[in-house]
C-alpha cells in the first residue's frame, strides 16, 4: 500500500497595495554597479517617469533618493554659476576701459561667492529637499491625497528628490531654470501620485498650493507698501 503524498502548502497571498517594487537601477546599485546603476535611472526617469516611479521603493533606503537629489542638485548648482560666469564676462569686455576696472573687481568678487555656493551646494540642496518635502506632505494630507498611501512622509520625499533629475534642463542657457522648473512640477506630480496612489489633481494641487499662498501674500504686500505710499503722502501733504 503506497504512502499518501503531501502537497506543499499554497504560497501566502500577496499584501494589500501589490507586491513590493524590485527597486530602480540606483537602489540595486550593489548588483548593477554605482555609475550604471545611477546613468539607468536617471535615463528612465527622463525616457518613462511613470515606469521609473513605479519602481521606485515606497519606504526603506532613503539615502538612494537623498544621494542621488543631492549629485543633480549640485550638478545643476555648477551649471548654473558656469553660465552665470560666462555671461556675465561677456559683458564686461563690452565696457569702456576706466570702467572695465571697477567691474573686474565686482566680477571676481561674484566668481568667489559663486565658488562658496557650489562647494556648499550639497547642504543646500539636501535642507532644501527636507523643507520642500514637509510643505508638499502637509499640503497633500489637507486635499486628502495621503488615504491610500502606505508611503507616508517617505514617498514624498522620494517624490521630490528624484524629481531633481530636471536639474540636467540647467544644461540649457539663460532658458534652463524655467524649464527645470516647469519639469520639476510635472516629476512631482507623477511621483507623487504613484507612491501615495492618489489622483493627479490632488498632487497637483498639493504642488501648487504653497506657489499659489507665495504669490497671494507678495501681492498683498505690494498693495499694502503701495496704499502706504500714498498715506505717507497724503500725511506729508496735509
Amino acid at each position: 500500500m503506497s504512502e499518501p503524498t503531501i502537497s506543499p502548502p499554497p504560497p501566502p497571498p500577496p499584501p494589500a497595495g501589490g507586491t513590493e517594487s524590485a527597486g530602480l537601477p540606483w537602489e540595486e546599485r550593489a548588483r548593477h554597479g554605482a555609475v550604471q546603476g545611477f546613468v539607468e535611472t536617471a535615463k528612465l526617469f527622463v525616457v518613462s517617469p511613470a515606469e521609473a516611479f513605479a519602481r521606485a521603493k515606497r519606504r526603506g533606503d532613503l539615502f538612494s533618493p537623498l544621494a542621488f537629489a543631492v549629485v543633480l542638485g549640485w550638478v545643476g548648482a555648477i551649471l548654473q554659476s558656469l553660465w552665470s560666469l560666462a555671461f556675465g564676462s561677456s559683458w564686461v569686455a563690452f565696457l569702456p576701459p576706466e570702467v572695465r576696472e571697477q567691474a573686474g573687481w565686482a566680477f571676481a568678487a561674484q566668481g568667489f561667492g559663486l565658488v562658496i555656493q557650489i562647494v556648499f551646494a550639497p547642504i543646500f540642496v539636501l535642507i532644501g529637499l527636507f523643507v520642500v518635502a514637509g510643505i508638499v506632505h502637509l499640503m497633500l494630507m489637507l486635499v486628502g491625497g495621503t488615504k491610500a498611501s502606505e508611503a507616508g512622509f517617505e514617498g514624498t520625499l522620494r517624490a521630490v528628490s528624484y524629481s531633481q533629475i530636471a536639474q540636467i534642463a540647467s544644461v540649457v542657457p539663460f532658458a534652463g531654470g524655467l524649464i527645470a522648473f516647469v519639469w520639476t512640477i510635472v516629476l512631482e506630480t507623477i511621483g507623487l501620485a504613484s507612491l501615495h496612489r492618489t489622483s493627479y489633481g490632488k498632487a497637483i494641487a498639493a504642488i501648487l498650493l504653497p506657489l499659489l499662498l507665495c504669490c497671494v501674500c507678495l501681492v498683498l504686500a505690494i498693495v499694502g507698501g503701495f496704499f502706504a505710499v500714498l498715506a505717507g503722502a497724503a500725511a506729508s501733504g496735509n
